[in-house]
């Protein structure tokens, strides 16, 4: 199950807000700006991960604004 619906579309909204050269810590900042309810829950899905994992265990998914750096990533890695 994606933790983030739509997310092309809204990785390009959120870059559309942005100026030409921003930094991934802007582009994380914008994105909660303006997916508050969705960062919410990339971190409570974070969270539930964290937390559900046997001792020893590698949590699979990275934190919350690794986890959105890396979308971004692959969106413009995508837009090539």
């Amino acid at each position: 199950m994606a933790v983030l619906h739509r997310k092309e579309e809204k990785i390009a909204i959120v870059l559309s807000k942005l100026p030409e050269e921003y930094t991934d810590k802007e582009f994380v900042e914008m994105f909660i700006k303006l997916y508050s309810k969705e960062w919410g829950k990339i971190k409570a899905n974070y969270l539930k991960h964290s937390q559900d994992k046997l001792e020893g265990a590698v949590i699979v998914m990275p934190k919350p604004e690794i986890y959105l750096k890396n979308i971004l990533t692959v969106y413009l890695d995508q837009q090539k």
